[in-house]
C-alpha cells in the first residue's frame, strides 16, 4: 500500500546517503532546511509505492497536518496517521 511519510535528517549529506541507496519506488520532495530550531536540518516529503522501508522510521517527523508540502490527494492519510503516531 502506498504511504506518505515526512523526514527529518540531522544534515543533507545523511539524505543523500540514504536516498542515495534506496531501491524501494518512490517520489520524494525535498523541502530543504525548514526547521528553524534546526537550521542544518534537511527536510523531505515521500510517496511511496509500498510500505516505507524500516531503515527511514527513525528519521520521520510529524508536523501537524498537513506541514508545508503534500501530495495532491494524500492529506486525509497523512492526517490519520497523524492522529495514530500522536496516540502512541
Amino acid at each position: 500500500m502506498a504511504t506518505f511519510r515526512k523526514y527529518e535528517f540531522a544534515v543533507y549529506a545523511t539524505f543523500r546517503t540514504i536516498n542515495d541507496s534506496e531501491v524501494e519506488p518512490r517520489t520524494v520532495v525535498e523541502l530543504g532546511h525548514i526547521n528553524p530550531a534546526n537550521p542544518k536540518a534537511w527536510c523531505v516529503d515521500v510517496l511511496w509505492e509500498n510500505d516505507e522501508p524500516k531503515n527511514w522510521a527513525k528519521y520521520q517527523t510529524w508536523p501537524e497536518p498537513v506541514g508545508i508540502h503534500t501530495f495532491a490527494g494524500w492529506d486525509e492519510q497523512y492526517a490519520a496517521d497523524y492522529e495514530q503516531h500522536k496516540s502512541l
